[in-house]
């Protein structure tokens, strides 16, 4: 599990004027030396102030290059600390193994040790009491805690994760915002949204208003377990996950994706490698994807019944939306936000290559991998083709999906089912109204 790092930030005096001036300190960027570090890890910010002090603690990322050997940092989310906490009353609060490297990046700025930003936050949550919520989720208890849970239960929320990031990704969403994932001690997360307690968790009109774009909604909406709305100023991504089985009990998770503006669906079906030697494999025949596919084959015939429009939004390269992506098993990491690596493989492409004389082992098995996958969507191509609505059903056809829909969360999957709408001018102003 990738662990977040702290970051401590040092401002010049033009720069603390900046800062001081910035709306709400909403979002600021600083030019640091460069550093090495994960940008899909975060991390937490120590704001020190010309005076010495650090004054704000915030989230952060590593960013693009600013110059010869700079580095963009880009923070977010300012928790402005009560009372200001002098760098010279911390060098008190610091084991003495810890000491000397907490007191030297405090006073130069620059990336802690995970042993020393473990100092640093004690030392600040004992100092000022107001900055341990935000401190306590990048804490090494909350990552023991998050370890703790049964295999299937953590298996079960990455593949929610995944899909969950897979439809941000598409619809343009920061997928920062799902930094912070945690649960109540001595309870068990009943699914990834719930955990998201700094994004809104919505059961209000907001969910109702969303949800009636969507073909067949009153068909889904009792087996709803967990909403919440994600929005930038383009985009409102509505998603709501669809089972009431426990985590432990959950066979898989599909992602089922509506376009509103195109009136299109995507779905995305998860199949997992397994590593064998010096590669990641996965085999097949696989009885639970035959029925699936099967599954896939009935809708398919129903849709290639309803005629094509003419309408300029309805154009697709392919009208089948049903996707694999095959990956290397997903380990939980909630802290990382970067899609897993995997291939996105269209079913039609699949059938093809499932048959193709490559993928037949030498002792007559067969299996698929990277060396003989021959080609595929990765991450960014397939999220191009998705948030375009290239891909996927018409508008006559999406409402014939209703059925995989009820079928998904019959069988045992949790199914991600995200609404994306795109907002205009109008939509904002009566939603700030």
């Amino acid at each position: 599990m990738s662990r977040a790092a702290g970051y401590v930030v040092r401002l010049s005096h033009d720069r603390q004027r900046v800062f001081d001036n910035f709306p709400e300190h909403g979002e600021f960027a600083e030019a640091v030396p460069e550093f090495e570090h994960s940008r899909n890890v975060p991390l937490v910010c120590f704001v020190v102030s010309e005076g010495d002090q650090i004054t704000h603690i915030c989230l952060g990322s590593r960013g693009r290059t600013a110059g010869t050997s700079l580095r963009r940092l880009n923070m977010k989310g300012f928790h402005e600390i009560g009372r200001a906490i002098p760098v010279a009353h911390i060098a008190g609060q610091i084991p003495s193994a810890s000491r000397k490297r907490v007191t030297e990046t405090l006073r130069a700025g620059g990336l802690l040790s995970p042993k020393a930003f473990e100092a640093l936050v004690i030392a600040v949550s004992q100092l000022s009491p107001d900055t341990a919520p935000i401190l306590t989720k990048y804490r090494k208890e909350r990552l023991e805690r998050i370890a703790s849970l049964p295999d299937p239960v953590r298996y079960a929320l990455a593949q929610q994760k995944e899909a969950l990031l897979t439809a941000m990704a598409i619809a343009g969403i920061d997928r920062a915002e799902i930094q912070g994932w945690d649960f109540q001690k001595d309870t068990e997360p009943v699914s990834f949204l719930s955990g998201l307690t700094d994004v809104r968790m919505r059961e209000d009109q907001v969910i109702v208003n969303d949800l009636s774009v969507l073909p067949g909604h009153e068909q889904i909406a009792s087996a709803i377990h967990g909403s919440t709305v994600f929005e930038n100023r383009q985009s409102r991504l509505t998603v709501v996950l669809a089972n009431r089985l426990p985590l432990e009990e959950q066979t898989g998770a599909d992602l089922i994706y509506f376009n509103e503006t195109f009136q299109c669906f995507l779905l995305v079906q998860y199949k997992m490698m397994e590593k064998e030697g010096d590669e990641h494999v996965f085999r097949f025949p696989n009885d639970q994807l035959t029925e699936e596919i099967a599954r896939m084959d009935t809708l398919l015939s129903e849709i290639s019944k309803i005629p094509d429009d003419d309408q300029a939004d309805g154009y697709r390269f392919s009208h089948n939306p049903f996707f694999l992506k095959i990956c290397p098993r997903i380990v939980f990491d909630p802290d990382n936000i970067g899609l897993s690596m995997g291939m996105y493989l269209p079913l039609d492409y699949w059938k093809r290559l499932s048959m193709h004389s490559t993928l037949v082992g030498p002792r007559g098995g067969t299996r698929l991998s990277y060396r003989n996958v021959r080609r595929y969507f990765d991450n960014t191509e397939f999220v191009t083709i998705a948030s375009g609505g290239w891909v996927g059903t018409n508008i006559q056809q999406s409402a014939k999906l209703v059925e995989v829909i009820r079928t998904t969360i019959q069988s045992g999957r949790a199914a991600v089912i995200a609404i994306n709408q795109e907002l205009d001018d109008r939509h904002r102003r009566q939603d700030q109204g």
